[in-house]
């Protein structure tokens, strides 16, 4: 091994003595050894973060005078590294490499090495990383292949999971073989081979020096790889080679491991710890938990907050604000800031996915994959990024006959199909009256049913294509013929708004402006290029057709994986990611964003072997990465130089999410506390920059008075309108499956029974619930019918047999007239499976272990009028409507009372209809048959229940029940008549699936 003349270990005890010792490594205004000097970095935005630090602390620097190394990445440095290379052959591009790992596995599988698993996009890309990850880790294919099947092969007769991973193993080592050979076939060089040529090649080295910030990537994410460390090791003409890591990175293991990596290491001490800044804390509420933290309702009113702390600081510009998700908070920045009228400064690495471009791509994708059901043909003739028109020459589709479309085939109940799209675009020619006499609303839709049948049969196309390259073509000409470009000054105006006009399609010649649009150009450029590099990579070396899956598949993970680096703004606050904070100078520092899901960041498993075999391969163990994630953070708490602060939210879409457990690290962190109080606050915001004194007192008057205390109102919580109360309400006559709706969630019934919000429908593949509860009650209903018809009473073992013919019966001709897959589900629930009994067969049980005759049955009966309940303050008389699924009048002189339910029944403290329903049927039924009829029994005939029959109550007494039922009755008609509508679900889980999840403030979070 060649190893360079000077390898140190800097171990620096905190980050800001990392950027001392990062300072101290280079010399700040000598231009040749900043060009032979290269600084590793995590990420772009550290690099650009370690610039502005180094600008500060190096004397005499300042910007435009300090001569900097080379600040790069991991994939940076191999870049340069390669173009420093005289005569080096070219790189393959990322998109030859799944070509050509994709024709490797392809033609492993038909020389015998067949998959255990279909080979999919995905996983092609899985397979490529695997590939990458191991040889990163200095193995050989052989060595994949020795390790794997000594370890597998031995119990591979006895173990179906051994068996599966053994051929698993083959397949892989097979197609990895000629994934090798093809790339030495094509005469370019992979990031493999570069670093083979590297070591071996004679000449000017790339660089003298080189300088890693990062630790290896047992311990982060952007970090080394152990054939990195051997490159630096022995890579000819490296004088010097210094590795700087913190004493919390090396404690958690980073330390053995690199000196493993670099045998003969030397160690060095710099710095000296800092103080450590102020952790700025919120003033705890009397009586409440004290907290190191803030807790926000969601990331929005967290971005607020760091808005008004950072207007507190006398330097804004020195405040840096810390996330680990950036998307989310870089597009809040955007509207946050710009109400507050903060300026803002963010570098970092978004998802190209997340861009508009992309996203209206993916629109075409879905559209292929579901074969154009409603969902994706409405979303993609309704998408501002595209237009399509129903024949050549005619005007675009609009929104109205998108929307007409749209609830035309909701009411046809269609799911998609090519020839049933077909069918429909036949039946709809613009303008044929027969037509529309046919198919009440097609007149309006037709633009819209036509233009997608011709953009399915231009998709179908792209799939019949000769080759690979030939359906890349014709998808690029999709999105030329079918784009409808942005208008860079304002959506709508102008001649190159939306729909007005055509746009040059050269990205010379897109305008460049604000940085919206320069974003949205740079993404349809990348994405675009990308088509095209992947169109030239087929053609080059695999260009077989391929199922317009695979092929959406391709484009898709190559999208999700790539990422992009806006810059925004040149002043004030900074924002970045967690790994980009750690090289930023910075007086004060919020971290935003400590949830579960992003801190710590979770690394990826393999999806092709568990821990165990692949630390045979130098995989690392899990609690590696833990421990070094917690050192990150400990590192990151003392990194401001004066004030630190933390935040944390409790919901994000439409559910409650758990705290980091990262923030156990305070408890220990030895820094000193500083309580704020939060009503010294400064009011920042436009629309609270006009509640000032003097304003509201002079300047604000009349109806501007009135909507400025309206909109402050409804945060700070002095109108209790905004917090779920809408004032008193007069008594009226209520429905009791309404009132049971308040009981889920009082918002709820205020949306639907208050506002009468039309409540947003999702797809079903089959009867809604609504149409499968009808279905049910009509068949129990008909059968009963039937049943007294022939002259029998109660249902008994000696005739269940005939009851059961006859319910089939019923519902066979019920059931007739819907699709096969309809009828194939509605009978399992009615008739029961193999598996379960049925609602039939549960209703009959029962009422045959009770044993009691049946004088009269009504069902669907409906219970409407006047009815007295008990209550705390003496009897109450309401007007309530209902109707009872079936009540048995019984020999005995009692009634029994029975609701039907597809699901579960109710848990007993929500339980409202049943018992309300037999206090009322006990009233309503008095002097029917010259008697009185008490509730003997009352219970749910629940299709996913264990037993047949669930009494009411559950273990509680009848009695019990109905009176908790009533009471609960009269709990809920007094909130209602009272106004109180707050959102304060039964269970949270179900704001997830809730149809008014757009306009509900969910106030409820964190309120326990």
């Amino acid at each position: 091994m060649i190893t360079p003349r000077i390898t140190r270990l800097l171990r620096v005890p905190d980050l800001r003595a990392m950027h001392q010792a990062i300072a101290g490594c280079i010399p700040p205004h000598d231009p040749l050894a900043a060009r032979t000097c290269a600084v590793i970095v995590p990420t772009t935005g550290a690099a650009v973060a370690l610039g502005r630090t180094l600008e500060t602390l190096c004397p005499g620097g300042g910007p435009g005078l300090l001569v900097l190394p080379d600040l790069l990445t991991r994939r940076d440095f191999y870049r340069v590294l390669h173009e420093r290379l005289p005569g080096a052959p070219g790189m393959l591009s990322a998109f030859e490499r799944e070509v050509l790992l994709r024709r490797a596995a392809r033609a492993a599988d038909l020389e015998g090495a067949s998959p255990p698993f279909r080979l999919r996009p995905g996983l092609i890309l899985e397979i490529l990383g695997f590939y990458d990850e191991l040889r990163r880790r200095g193995r050989s294919v052989a060595d994949f292949e020795r390790l794997m099947t000594d370890s597998l092969a031995p119990s591979a007769d006895i173990d179906r999971g051994a068996a599966r991973m053994l051929r698993q193993t083959r397949f892989l080592a097979a197609a990895f073989a000629g994934f090798e050979q093809g790339v030495e076939a094509t005469g370019r060089h992979d990031e493999h081979a570069l670093r083979t040529l590297l070591i071996q090649r004679e000449g000017p080295p790339p660089y003298r020096h080189v300088v890693v910030t990062v630790a290896d990537q047992a311990a982060d994410p952007f970090g080394l790889w152990p054939a990195d460390f051997d490159l630096l090791a022995r890579i000819r003409g490296l004088e010097r080679l210094d590795v700087i890591a913190t004493e919390n990175v090396l404690a958690a293991g980073f330390h053995e491991r690199i000196h493993d990596l670099l045998p003969g290491l030397d160690e060095e001490r710099r710095g000296s710890p800092g103080a450590g800044p102020v952790l700025a804390a919120p003033q705890p509420a009397t009586g409440a938990e004290t907290r190191l933290w803030h807790v926000c309702r969601d990331r929005e009113e967290e971005m607020a907050d760091v808005a008004r702390w950072v207007v507190r600081t006398r330097n804004p510009d020195r405040f840096v604000v810390v996330f680990q998700r950036p998307l989310p908070y870089l597009y809040l920045a955007r509207y946050v800031f710009g109400d507050a009228g903060l300026p803002y400064q963010a570098v970092d690495s978004l998802p190209l996915a997340a861009e508009p471009f992309a996203a209206a791509l993916d629109l075409v994708f879905t559209f292929a994959a579901a074969e154009a059901n409603r969902a994706s043909l409405v979303a993609l003739l309704g998408s501002p990024h595209w237009r399509f028109a129903p024949e050549p020459g005619a005007a675009y589709v609009t929104p109205e006959a998108v929307a007409a479309a749209d609830a035309l085939l909701r009411d046809w109940k269609y799911f998609g199909g090519w020839e049933r799209l077909a069918e429909l675009a036949a039946e709809a020619p613009v303008g044929v009256s027969s037509a529309v006499r046919d198919r009440p609303g097609l007149r309006s839709a037709a633009p819209a049913i036509l233009a997608a049948a011709r953009a399915a049969e231009r998709i179908r196309a792209i799939e019949a294509a000769p080759g690979a390259s030939a359906q890349i073509a014709a998808l690029r000409a999709f999105i030329r013929d079918h784009e409808r470009p942005p208008d860079p000054v304002g959506m709508g105006n102008g001649p190159g708004a939306m729909g007005q006009g055509p746009w040059a399609m050269g990205d010379g010649e897109w305008a460049m402006g604000n940085d919206w649009f320069s974003a949205h150009v740079r993404a349809r450029a990348a994405i675009l290029g990308a088509l095209e590099s992947l169109e030239c990579a087929h053609a080059q070396h695999d260009d077989r057709p391929l199922p317009f899956g695979e092929l959406a598949g391709t484009i898709r993970r190559w999208i999700e994986g790539q990422t992009f680096s806006p810059q925004t703004g040149h002043d004030g606050l900074t924002m970045l990611d967690g790994p980009a904070a750690a090289y930023a100078d910075a007086d004060e520092m919020r971290i935003c964003g400590l949830v579960e899901q992003d801190w710590p960041d979770r690394g990826r498993r393999s999806i092709f072997y568990p821990a165990a075999l692949l630390s045979q391969l130098g995989w690392p163990d899990e609690r590696d990465r833990h421990a070094a994630g917690r050192a990150r953070f400990r590192d990151l708490l003392r990194l401001p130089g004066l004030r630190l602060s933390l935040s944390t939210f409790t919901l994000e879409d439409d559910a409650v999410v758990p705290a980091s457990p990262l923030l156990e690290e305070l408890g220990s962190s030895g820094l000193a506390v500083e309580h704020q109080p939060a009503d010294g606050m400064p009011r920042i915001f436009k629309h609270e920059a006009l509640s000032e004194e003097p304003i509201a007192a002079e300047a604000v008057h009349g109806p501007a008075a009135s909507w400025l205390a309206l909109r402050l109102s409804r945060s700070d919580g002095s109108d209790s309108r905004f917090h779920g109360s809408c004032g008193p309400r007069a008594p009226s006559t209520y429905a009791v499956s309404h009132l049971e709706r308040y009981l889920d969630c009082p918002f709820k019934y205020f949306a639907k029974h208050v506002l009468r919000l039309d409540e947003e429908r999702k797809d079903e593949a089959g009867l809604s619930p609504q149409e499968r509860g009808q279905l049910l009650h009509d068949v129990f209903e008909r059968f009963f019918d039937e049943w007294r018809a022939t002259g029998r009473g109660r249902i008994t073992a000696a005739n269940l047999p005939q009851a059961l013919e006859l319910f089939e019966e019923v519902a066979e001709a019920r059931l007739a007239p819907l699709s096969e897959s309809d009828r194939a589900m509605e009978r399992t629930y009615l008739l029961g499976s193999a598996v379960s009994s049925g609602l039939a067969a549960r209703a009959f049980a029962f009422e045959i272990e009770h044993g009691v005759d049946v004088v009269e049955r009504l069902l669907e009966y409906t219970l409407e009028g006047e009815f007295d309940f008990e209550g705390p303050e003496g009897t109450r008389r309401l007007g309530l409507r209902a109707k009872a699924d079936r009540i048995d009048l019984l020999a005995d002189g009692t009634i029994r009372v029975i609701d039907y339910k597809l699901g579960r029944a109710p848990k007993p403290s929500r339980a409202l209809q049943l018992p309300v329903y037999g206090l009322c049927a006990a009233q309503h039924l008095e002097g029917r048959h010259g008697r009185q009829f008490p509730v003997s029994r009352a219970g749910y005939v629940a299709f996913r229940e264990k037993n047949a029959f669930v009494p009411l109550g559950g273990s509680t007494s009848l009695e019990e029940a109905l009176d908790e039922g009533q009471q609960r009755l009269l709990r809920t008609v007094s909130a209602v008549e009272r106004g109180e509508f707050p959102p304060q679900p039964d269970e949270p889980f179900i704001c997830t699936r809730c149809g008014y999840a757009p306009v509900c403030r969910k106030d409820y979070v964190g309120d326990e």
